[in-house]
């Protein structure tokens, strides 16, 4: 969680965003995602910084 904090306080990119599994707190690469790799939960998140 914190290599992630650092890279969006780094990036001079005002569209970053974080997706993330709502179940398991699983950082994920995309937003295209229907499922968590992870667990498997469709409750997926997208939050823009």
């Amino acid at each position: 969680m914190i290599r992630l904090f650092k890279r969006v306080l780094r990036s001079e990119d005002s569209h970053e965003s974080v997706v993330e599994c709502r179940r398991c707190g699983a950082n994920l690469e995309s937003a295209d995602v229907d499922h968590c790799p992870a667990c498997g939960s469709s409750e997926v998140a997208s939050y823009r910084l």
